[in-house]
C-alpha cells in the first residue's frame, strides 16, 4: 500500500484531533478502526471502513462481526470488506483512496491496521536482549533472556492491550520479590471493543474450536429477550458461549450488546476457576439486570434457555 500526504492520520493523531473531519476513509476494522468509525460517524461524519479480510472486526466471532456489521450500515457508515487498499494520496481538498476498483474521496484517511512492539533505539541491542520481529522474547514470567531485565506490556507482543501490560507487571513485580505467582492464561484475557454496540470477548471463536477439532456445546441468548436491555433502548446483540462438548470447559465466549464490556469479567472468573456452564446457570443472576443473558446463555449451552 502506497502512502503519501499530510492528511494521513494514525491512531495517536486521531486522538489530538481538535474537531472531526466532515469525511474520513478508515483503513482496517479492528478495534481502532471500529471504535473511531463509530466516534466520527456519531459526530456527523461520513464514514466508509475499508477491511481486506472478508468480515469486519475479523479477529472476533463471526456471528459477531455479522451483528456489528448490520448495525454500523443502520447507522450509515460504508463498509468495504474483502477489499484492498492500492494506494492513500493528498488531493487538493482532502486524501484519494484507491480501493477495489475505485477512489475514495474523503476529508482524512485514518490508518487503522495493527500495531506493532516499539523497540527501537531504547538499548536493547547494547544490553544484549533478544529481540523477534520487534518483540522482545520473554517467558511466561516475563523474563527476558538477560538477567534481572523483565519485558512487559506492548514491548513483548503477547498481547496488546492495557489491562494485560497491567497483569503482567504484577507478575513480573512478584517473580521478582521471589513470590510465588501463577502464569497468565491469555486465552482468559478480555478483549474489548468500546464502540456501540459493544464487543467483549476472551478464548476461541467457534470456528477456531472446530477447526481444532473440538467437540463443543453452544449456548446463544439474544438480548431482544432481556427486560433491561428493553428498557435501555439498546436490545440488539447476544452472549455466547462455546464449551467443551465433554467436561464443559469455557473455551470462549463472545458478546455484543449493550455495557458487554462490563459483563466479561465473569467469565474470566469461571475460566479462571474452571466452572462450568451448568454452574453459571444455576447461579441465580438479579432480575431485571443485563447479566441475566449470561445465565440464559449459560443454560443454553445444555438446551434449557427458559426464555427463548
Amino acid at each position: 500500500m502506497q502512502v503519501d500526504g499530510e492528511s494521513i492520520i494514525t491512531y495517536r493523531h486521531a486522538l489530538e484531533l481538535t474537531e472531526a473531519p466532515k469525511s474520513i476513509a478508515i483503513v482496517g476494522s479492528g478495534p481502532v478502526g471500529v471504535e473511531f468509525g463509530y466516534v466520527f460517524r456519531a459526530y456527523g461524519a461520513e464514514v466508509t471502513i475499508i477491511e481486506m479480510l472478508p468480515n469486519i472486526a475479523p479477529l472476533e466471532d463471526e456471528e459477531v462481526s455479522a451483528e456489528l456489521a448490520k448495525a454500523f450500515k443502520k447507522m450509515g457508515i460504508n463498509l468495504m470488506t474483502n477489499t484492498k487498499v492500492e494506494s492513500i494520496a493528498k488531493a487538493r481538498d482532502g486524501v484519494e483512496v484507491k480501493t477495489g476498483g475505485q477512489t475514495i474521496k474523503a476529508e482524512k484517511a485514518l490508518v487503522a491496521i495493527g500495531f506493532t512492539a516499539n523497540t527501537e533505539n531504547i538499548g536493547l541491542e547494547a544490553a544484549g536482549v533478544k529481540v523477534d520481529r520487534r518483540a522482545v522474547r520473554a517467558d511466561a514470567k516475563l523474563r527476558t533472556n538477560v538477567p534481572n531485565i523483565y519485558a512487559i506490556g506492548d514491548v513483548n507482543g503477547k498481547l496488546m492491550l492495557a489491562h494485560v501490560g497491567s497483569a503482567q507487571g504484577i507478575l513480573a513485580a512478584e517473580t521478582i520479590a521471589g513470590h510465588e505467582a501463577p502464569q497468565l492464561d491469555y486465552q482468559a484475557m478480555p478483549r474489548c471493543t468500546y464502540c456501540i454496540p459493544q464487543i467483549a470477548s476472551m478464548g476461541m471463536t467457534e470456528k477456531q474450536a472446530k477447526e481444532q477439532g473440538l467437540k463443543v456445546n453452544v449456548g446463544k441468548f439474544p438480548f431482544q429477550a432481556n427486560g433491561k436491555a428493553l428498557g435501555l433502548g439498546e436490545s440488539s446483540g447476544f452472549v455466547k458461549v462455546i464449551a467443551d462438548a465433554k467436561y464443559g470447559e469455557i473455551l470462549g465466549v463472545h458478546m455484543v450488546g449493550p455495557e458487554v464490556t462490563e459483563l466479561l469479567p465473569e467469565w474470566v472468573l469461571v475460566r479462571n476457576y474452571e466452572l462450568t456452564p451448568s454452574e453459571v446457570a444455576r447461579s441465580v443472576h438479579a432480575h431485571p439486570t443485563l447479566t441475566e443473558v449470561m445465565m440464559e446463555a449459560a443454560h443454553a449451552v445444555e438446551g434449557q434457555a427458559i426464555h427463548i
